[in-house]
């Protein structure tokens, strides 16, 4: 980067003052200040000794000039540039001495630039207000060097002539192209002569002289509004004042306006007066209002716009008719077709209004009336219609008045497609749509909306007319978002079938890659599997998914599949051995990776688990319907072996005494023992071949007890009548029975029959053996209040009891 010029020229100075044993030596040059892109001649001459010791070097702004622009003649070195296109630079004159050192003889500071060039459009006017002369002009092209500007005054009574001198000389500041007459260097009814001189140190120039009377060289004071007021049919009543140009009449104005929507002005109108009506403005709209003016009669220069106003007009009658779109949502069979209404927005010139409502009526009979569908504000509306209906009516109104009504016929959507439709990105927030025209289509409409929230009831649509072939669509189109763009032909009696085509505005890299998950895992291939990247997500259509694998070393291989693909099987690969899996999803804007799967595959020979799942499940599934089977088919003797049935004696019943023994002996007990009492009925009955009933003399004997010498069984008699029924069981479970079981026939609890030893409580005391022998046995006598039977049997005497088995 260069050194600004004045620090160059300060170093040089510095330089110079540090010189021992030099003359003055200088650069000898014609002019400092030279014209842009003209030659350049200087050189250095001296009586200096170091001349001779040594040769001259030139530098221009600290850069060596090569030797083909130096000359040297004696003890003179000059230089020659062919063209200087620098607007300033720093000349410096060298001797390289014997050591190697170059010493700094002299610098000068070169600045180029154009002669200056005459100003235009020289003016002048006089304002009422301060009786003062402004004058105004545009510069000429810029010099590059600096300028001086003066504006000269002469008084004159002839014809313009520029004289010699002038009167009056005002300096304007700077970067202002304008100066101020004061009331004392003119006259009002005289002629004044000003002109504009421009030097610099290439020459000067001046502009065209002026001549002018002020009298008549007029500017009036901005005009300021004192009044905006809204009158009806869109009217505006306005009221302004000339401020301090009190003395002047016969003004002739101009009004300039806009409202709200617009950034440039309506054209001029014309007005006379303080006051005008403006009329022909939209309704419920807001305009801004300048005016300016002149004299009439005498010449002069137009005000300033003065300050502007605002107001808002009036609410008045919609004129316009509305733009309407409409899908069927569903059609219920024999009774209506459901039926979403959308509308555009009235332009504003025709609304005449900021609130307006929607009114939708279905047409009826004559002596009906109007079904009233939709009273909205809102751009759409969903409503009913029975089948075989087709046709309604929509208007806008507000507080003023309602629009005129537009028809609506609900064809159906089955007319012939436009043959082909072209979407492409227009710029990241618009696409353009391109199709072939229908000879008899009289309309186009295109809807859109984010493929993301198909179905959606949100759609944006426009209507291209006759003739269209392409369209672009702005609204709503952001970039990374996937659109569906719909096109419908519409015909005079039917509306085309849509045609549809999906696009992005500006792709980019997915958000994220799927996860990957392993799906079987064996010796030398592993497959796996992922989800799709939701739609909202993928930020551009998915080209391809890149699966990539490495093992321990590093050595990493991959492989691509389409983007409709989700499963993917790595092959030949080696057995037991770690692998890295991840997966790159790629989108024409970019692609992203995924996060990392560690695999581990199988050892060589050791069984696959999944295989052996899968074989031994069905078998053991088999095994478990035939064991139902067989439980349905055996229930009751497989109920019988896991719950065996128990008989329960207290619901047992009575039967009769058998005829082995028709008369029953009665035992007799000696008087002087114990009192008389009544023995019970005991028959024996033979349960069993072999079995011998008892004898007579067996009935008759009267002891109490009698010992069975093999057993050493006890007997006993009961001392009240209790007759006893013989009850006779099979046998249990491939058991032989007991011989006899005697119960009492008015009893629910049974006499125990066994002969066996007392059993245990869990045992059963009908799984004897066969051989024992038939006889009514006790239990020992503190289980006697357990029987009711054995009980009975006690025998009390002298307020003593005892009981028969003791």
């Amino acid at each position: 980067m260069q050194k600004d010029w004045r620090i160059l020229l300060l170093e040089g100075t510095l330089l110079l003052l540090l010189v021992k044993d030099a003359q003055a030596c200088h650069i000898t040059i014609d002019s400092s200040v030279i014209q842009l892109g003209s030659p350049l001649l200087a050189s250095c001459s001296s009586y200096c000794p170091q001349i001779g010791r040594g040769a001259v070097v030139w530098k221009l702004d600290n850069e060596l000039l090569s030797e083909a622009h130096v000359n040297v003649h004696g003890n003179t070195s000059s230089v020659y540039i062919k063209s200087f296109n620098k607007t300033s630079g720093l000349l410096q004159c060298y001797v390289d001495n014997s050591e190697g050192l170059l010493q700094l003889m002299d610098a000068v500071l070169i600045r180029a630039g154009y002669p200056p060039s005459p100003p235009t459009n020289l003016s002048c006017f006089m304002k009422p207000s301060d009786n003062t002369v402004t004058c105004t002009w545009l510069p000429g092209e810029d010099s590059l060097l600096t300028t001086n500007v003066t504006l000269s005054v002469f008084r004159s009574v002839e014809q313009c002539v520029m004289p010699t001198k002038s009167e009056f000389n005002c300096t304007p500041l700077m970067r202002q192209n304008l100066c101020t007459i004061s009331r004392a260097n003119y006259h009002f009814s005289r002629k004044l002569a000003v002109w504009v001189t421009v030097k610099n140190e290439l020459g000067s120039a001046t502009s065209d002289p002026l001549c002018f009377i002020p009298q008549k060289e007029v500017k009036l004071d901005p005009v300021v509004f004192t009044e905006a007021k809204a009158t009806t049919g869109g009217c505006i009543k306005l009221k302004w004042t000339y401020g301090k140009a009190s003395f002047v009449n016969n003004l002739k104005c101009q009004l300039r306006y806009r409202n709200e929507f617009q950034t440039e002005w309506a054209k001029l109108v014309e007005v006379s007066s303080d006051e005008t009506n403006q009329c022909g403005l939209l309704g419920a709209t807001k305009y801004n209002f300048e005016i300016r003016c002149i004299r009439k009669t005498l010449s002069g220069q137009w005000s300033d716009w003065g300050p502007s106003i605002s107001q808002i007009t009036s609410e008045s009658v919609p004129t316009g008719t509305l733009e309407t779109w409409w899908k069927i949502l569903e059609t219920a069979e024999d009774s209506s077709m459901k039926i979403q209404l959308f509308w555009k927005p009235m332009k504003k010139e025709e609304a005449n209004t900021k609130h307006l409502s929607y009114i939708v009526k279905e047409p009826t009979d004559l002596l009906q009336q109007d079904t009233l569908l939709c009273n909205t504000t809102n751009l759409s509306c969903t409503f009913s219609l029975p089948l075989g209906k087709k046709r309604a009516f929509i208007w806008a109104q507000n507080t003023i008045g309602a629009s005129p009504k537009k028809e609506i016929i609900f064809f159906a959507k089955n007319g012939d497609p436009v043959r082909k439709m072209y979407v492409s990105p227009n710029d990241d927030y618009s696409l353009r749509v391109e199709w072939e025209a229908q000879v008899s289509a009289i309309a186009y409409v295109l809807e859109w909306c984010k493929s993301a929230q198909l179905p959606s009831r949100e759609i944006h649509w426009k209507t291209e007319f006759k003739g269209s072939t392409h369209s672009i669509l702005h609204d709503n189109i952001e970039p990374y978002q996937m659109y569906t763009v719909t096109l419908y032909p519409v015909y005079n009696d039917s509306i085309g079938t849509s045609v549809q085509n999906n696009v992005y505005s500006k792709e980019g890299a997915p958000a994220f890659s799927p996860e990957l998950k392993p799906v079987s895992v064996d010796e030398s291939q592993v497959e796996v599997q992922w989800e799709p990247i939701p739609l909202e997500k993928r930020n551009g259509f998915i080209t391809s998914y890149t699966v990539f694998w490495r093992d321990p070393n590093g050595i990493e291989d991959f492989s691509t599949v389409q983007g409709t693909v989700t499963r993917f099987k790595i092959k030949n690969i080696l057995p037991f051995t770690t692998y890295q899996v991840f997966l790159r999803s790629s989108t024409a804007g970019g692609s992203v990776n995924g996060t990392l799967l560690i695999v581990n595959t199988a050892v060589p020979g050791k069984p696959d688990n999944t295989i052996m799942l899968l074989v031994l499940f069905p078998v053991l599934f088999l095994v478990t319907i035939l064991v139902f089977i067989i439980c349905i088919m055996k229930h009751d003797r497989m109920k019988n072996q896991l719950w065996p049935t128990v008989p329960d004696p207290a619901k047992s019943r009575m039967g009769k005494w058998t005829s082995s023994m028709e008369e029953t002996p009665r035992l007799m007990v000696n008087p002087t023992d114990i009192s008389q009492f009544l023995t019970s009925d005991i028959s024996i009955v033979e349960g069993l071949q072999g079995k011998k009933p008892l004898t007579e003399s067996h009935t008759k004997e009267t002891p109490v007890t009698k010992t069975n010498e093999r057993n050493n069984w006890r007997f006993y008699v009961n001392t009240d009548t209790v007759q006893y029924a013989q009850v006779i069981t099979g046998s249990y479970r491939e058991q032989s029975p007991p011989t006899s079981i005697y119960v009492r026939s008015d009893s629910t609890q049974p006499l125990l029959c066994d002969v066996s030893p007392s059993p245990q409580n869990y045992e059963n005391m009908w799984f004897h053996s066969q051989h024992q022998e038939d006889s009514v046995f006790l239990v020992e006598e503190e289980n006697v209040m357990d029987f009711p039977l054995l009980h009975a049997l006690e025998i009390h005497e002298n307020d003593e009891s005892f009981h028969l088995f003791n």
